[in-house]
């Protein structure tokens, strides 16, 4: 069986659970999204505590870990809610919304920096102002060509979500949106995280189960973005996307 096979099948299986078992599953779906996420960029945060401070009726917090990764969950999760609203709203993705969800990501551990260029906010999704680099990664794009790089892919993306009619298009689409987001690196921080919640906004746009990125998994999901950018191969982050989603299926089928 093919990997596409596979993830139309588990697909059809996630769309035929009742009512109340899919809510429930995908209640703990946007736990392990948002736990891995923020796991991805350093918290400590476990997705057992995750759900315990999340979903639990009173939040329960480890006093042992960290409170910047409480911070960093609470904001994922409320951002991702908002992402998935949007796409039930089927508002149209726009330059906008990646700011406000940038912002979201960021609301309480967004900080504000000052250079000669100029100052930006993120917690307001401000577009960044200088250059930007990462150990082990490839140079991004000069900030002088971000806002017309995001506005072109807002628009591109546009474009291929009017047109797509199949499962393979639609996750192509949020795939591709996600390793090109990150590839323009348009803010200071929380790139990593908004390309992912826009990736499943995309998913939920289209009707479809959310992509986990798991954190057992980070070194292969660096390459897998390095590796597309310097060769500007998209096929190859799909490949890896691929595998992460037929994961992600088969941990929603599989909880309770």
């Amino acid at each position: 069986m093919s990997e596409w096979e596979e993830i139309e099948r588990l697909t059809a299986l996630v769309h035929q659970l009742p009512e109340a078992d899919r809510l429930s599953r995908q209640q703990l779906n946007h736990v392990l999204v948002s736990a891995h996420s923020t796991m991805i960029e350093g918290s400590r945060v476990t997705v057992q505590s995750a759900f315990d401070f999340l979903v639990k009726e009173e939040a329960v917090i480890d006093p042992t870990l960290p409170w910047d990764g409480y911070d960093m969950l609470a904001d994922h999760a409320q951002a991702l809610d908002m992402a998935l609203q949007w796409a039930d709203e089927k508002r149209p993705v726009s330059v906008q919304l990646l700011q406000e969800l940038a912002g979201a990501v960021m609301r309480t551990t967004g900080l504000r920096t000052n250079s000669i260029l100029g100052s930006t906010d993120a917690a307001r999704g401000d577009f960044r102002v200088d250059k930007v680099s990462i150990i082990g990664a490839s140079s991004f794009p000069n900030a002088q060509k971000v806002p017309a790089l995001v506005e072109q892919l807002t628009q591109r993306l546009r474009q291929r979500m009017d047109a797509a009619t199949t499962l393979q298009d639609q996750l192509h689409i949020a795939f591709d949106a996600h390793q090109q987001l990150v590839s323009i690196h348009p803010f200071n921080d929380g790139n990593g995280r908004t390309s992912r919640l826009l990736m499943n906004y995309i998913q939920q746009y289209f009707g479809q189960p959310l992509t986990v990125v798991f954190r057992e998994d980070k070194r292969e999901y660096f390459a897998a973005l390095e590796v597309s950018r310097q060769s500007e191969d998209l096929d190859v982050f799909r490949i890896f996307m691929l595998s992460q989603h037929i994961k992600s299926l088969n941990h929603y089928l599989l909880s309770s």
